[in-house]
C-alpha cells in the first residue's frame, strides 16, 4: 500500500496555547492507493460508506459539548468486553503471563510488541486490564471503517513526515495516567521475523520516567498478514512480559549510544517472548508455541469431547461475566460513582456471607465494641494473623456488620481469576506482588489512609500453619502506619484454618471462627513526625505487634 498526498502543507491550530497539526485538513489531502487492483477498487467503494460520515459528525458533536474524553473511555470498556470475547471465539486468543503477575496495576506506562498484523493492536488490548491509547500510522485514520475504530478506541495519529506532534501527544496521554502503546518496529513484519527497533519507546519512557512493558503476539500473521484484506481462521497467543524500569537514566544526559543499547535490549526481550526463552525458578522451562503442528495435536490425550466443549463454554462465559463486571466499575469510575455501586455490593455480599454463617459457618466476635471505633478522625490499619484464605472473607465481613467499609490489601494471584477479580474488586481489595517491594501498592494504600479510608492488611504475607503458630511480620503495615501517622487495629483469628484449610477445595461446614479484638497498638506513634526508623527498628516493632496478634488467639482458651 503507497500513500499519495498533495503538495499542500497541513495547516496548524493552536490548542490549549499549543501549535496542533489540523489532521482534518491532512487526512482530506491523502489518498490510499493499494498494488492489488481488487483491493484499490474495494477502498474506492469502501471510501464512501456511511459509516466513517456519520462518525465524523458525531465525533465533532462530542467536541463541541467536551464529551470526548468521557466518551473514548466509555467506548474503550464496552470494547474491552465485545473485542475479548470475539477474539477468544475466532482465534482462540489465549493470554499467557510467563511470570504470573498482573499487568501494573497502577500508574501509566509503555507497552510494545512485535507487529504482523492490524489486529495486534485488539490482542494486545485483550491482554491486559489497562487502556491503552495506540501510536499509530497516519494512514490508519484514511482507511475507511478502519478509522472508525481507531478514533473511536482512543488512538492518535503519527506522521512519519512530522512526527513531533504524535510524540507530543503521547506525553499528555501518559500524563494522564493511562497507557501508550507503541510498535517499536514503525511496521508490519511481512515473513514473521522481528525488526530493528526504533528508539521512541525507550527515549519517551526515560523522559517521562514511566515503565515499558514488552509483549509479543503470536499468530496474528497466520490470521491478518501484511496487504491481505479477508481474515483467516488462526491461533492466537498474546505473552506478556514484566515491567522494565529506566529510572536511572536522566534524558536530559543520557546518549543515542545508551537509548540505541537499551532498545537492542528491549529487542531481545520481546524475541525471548516470541521463543519462549525465559524460565521461572522452581517451574518448568517454557516451550516454544507451536500452532496447529499435527505432532503436537497427536501427543494430547482425547478426551471427553462433550466434557470439553462444556468446559470450554463456562471458561467463556465466566470470562464474559468477570469482563463485564470489570468494564462496569471502570465505567462507572468514569463517573465518580464507582464507590456508591462498590458500597452496595460489599455490604450486599457481607449480608449474605454473615447470614450463612448464622446457618453453617458460626463466627463470633469479641471484644469489638471494646477496641474498634465506630469510626476514627484519621485512617487506620487492620491487622490480623492469616491462618487460611476465609480470613479474607471473614474478617471483611466482621467490619461489615459494624457498618464499616474497608480496603483490603490482597495477594495479585486472587485477581487472576475470573468472577473472583470483579467480586474482590468491587469489594475494595487491591493487589500486592507478593515477595517484592511493591511500592505502588504501597502508594495507593497509603492514599487511601490520608483520605481517612480504614485498610486490611495481613503481615504475615501468606497463610500459616494454623493452631496459633504465625509466622514472621513483614514490615510493610509497620511502615505505612507511621508515614500514614495512624492507629493500628488488632484482631486475632482462631479456627479459620479448620473452615477452609489450606489447598481445600470446599468449606467445612460447622465449624467455628473466633476473631477477638485488642487494644489498639500505638508503639509506633512515637516516629510520627519524624525521620523512618532504620529496618531494625521496623523489626522489632512489627515483632512485638505480633506478639500482641497471638495473645488474642484463643486456641487454649476453653471457651473457644
Amino acid at each position: 500500500m503507497e500513500l499519495e498526498k498533495s503538495d499542500i502543507k497541513p495547516t496548524k491550530k493552536a490548542i490549549n496555547g499549543k501549535e496542533k497539526v489540523d489532521y482534518d485538513i491532512v487526512e482530506q489531502e491523502l489518498e490510499l492507493k493499494y498494488e492489488k487492483s481488487s483491493h484499490d477498487a474495494m477502498y474506492k467503494v469502501l471510501k464512501y460508506n456511511p459509516i466513517d460520515w456519520l462518525n465524523d459528525k458525531y465525533r465533532k458533536f462530542l467536541d463541541m459539548h467536551q464529551l470526548t474524553e468521557i466518551e473514548g473511555q466509555l467506548q474503550w470498556w464496552a470494547a474491552y468486553i465485545y473485542i475479548k470475547e470475539i477474539l477468544r471465539l475466532l482465534f482462540n486468543h489465549k493470554v499467557e503471563n510467563p511470570h504470573k503477575t498482573l499487568f501494573p496495576e497502577y500508574g501509566p506506562g509503555i507497552i510494545i510488541s512485535n507487529h504482523e498484523s492490524h489486529f495486534d493492536p485488539f490482542f494486545i488490548g485483550a491482554s491486559c486490564h489497562r487502556r491503552i491509547r495506540w501510536m499509530s500510522k497516519i494512514e490508519n485514520f484514511k482507511t475507511p471503517i478502519v478509522r472508525t475504530l481507531f478514533t473511536n478506541l482512543g488512538a492518535f495519529r503519527l506522521d512519519r513526515d512530522n512526527p513531533d506532534p504524535g510524540w507530543e501527544m503521547a506525553k499528555e496521554v501518559i500524563d494522564s495516567g493511562e497507557w501508550v502503546g507503541i510498535f517499536p518496529e514503525g511496521t508490519r513484519t511481512e515473513d514473521g521475523s522481528l525488526g530493528e527497533f526504533r528508539t521512541g519507546a525507550v527515549r519517551l519512557a526515560i523522559e517521562k520516567k514511566v515503565p515499558i512493558v514488552p509483549t509479543c503476539v503470536i499468530g496474528s500473521r497466520a490470521a491478518l498478514p501484511k496487504g491481505k484484506l479477508v481474515l483467516k481462521p488462526a491461533r492466537v497467543i498474546t505473552r506478556v512480559g514484566l515491567p522494565i524500569s529506566y529510572d536511572q537514566y536522566d534524558i536530559n544526559t543520557v546518549s543515542y549510544q545508551d537509548i540505541r543499547r537499551l532498545s537492542d535490549e528491549l529487542r531481545l526481550k520481546v524475541i525471548d517472548l516470541m521463543e519462549g526463552n525465559y524460565h521461572i525458578e522452581g517451574e518448568p522451562k517454557a516451550q516454544q508455541l507451536s500452532i496447529g503442528e499435527p505432532k503436537d495435536m497427536a501427543e494430547k490425550p482425547k478426551g471427553n469431547p462433550v466434557m470439553k466443549f462444556f468446559k470450554k463454554l463456562s471458561s467463556h462465559f465466566l470470562q464474559l461475566w468477570d469482563d463485564s463486571w470489570y468494564a462496569l466499575l471502570k465505567s462507572l469510575d468514569v463517573f465518580g460513582v464507582k464507590d456508591y455501586f462498590g458500597s452496595f455490593i460489599y455490604h450486599f455480599s457481607g449480608n449474605i456471607v454473615h447470614n450463612l454463617c448464622n446457618l453453617m459457618l458460626p463466627y463470633k466476635v469479641i471484644d469489638y465494641d471494646k477496641y474498634i471505633p465506630d469510626k476514627t478522625e484519621t485512617g487506620a490499619i487492620i491487622c490480623s494473623n492469616h491462618n487460611s484464605e476465609w480470613d479474607v472473607i471473614i474478617l471483611a465481613t466482621s467490619f461489615q456488620q459494624r457498618g464499616h467499609y474497608v480496603y483490603q490489601q490482597a495477594k495479585e494471584s486472587l485477581f487472576r481469576y475470573p468472577i473472583v477479580n470483579a467480586w474482590v474488586r468491587s469489594c475494595r481489595a487491591f493487589p500486592l506482588k507478593r515477595g517484592e517491594h511493591d511500592v505502588d501498592s504501597y502508594n495507593y494504600a497509603l492514599e487511601r489512609l490520608k483520605e481517612g479510608k480504614w485498610i486490611i492488611i495481613y503481615p504475615e504475607g501468606t497463610t500459616n500453619a494454623g493452631g496459633g503458630e504465625l509466622l514472621e511480620g513483614h514490615t510493610g503495615a509497620m511502615r505505612l502506619a507511621i508515614e500514614a501517622k495512624v492507629p493500628i487495629f488488632l484482631v486475632g483469628i482462631t479456627g479459620t484454618e479448620d473452615v477452609y484449610p489450606k489447598h481445600a477445595k470446599m468449606l467445612n461446614f460447622n465449624k467455628g471462627v473466633i476473631m477477638k479484638a485488642g487494644e489498639p497498638f500505638m508503639e509506633h506513634q512515637k516516629y510520627w513526625d519524624k525521620p523512618m526508623p532504620n529496618y531494625n527498628e521496623l523489626k522489632d516493632l512489627t515483632a512485638n505487634m505480633m506478639v500482641r496478634i497471638k495473645n488474642l488467639l484463643m486456641y487454649d482458651d476453653i471457651r473457644a
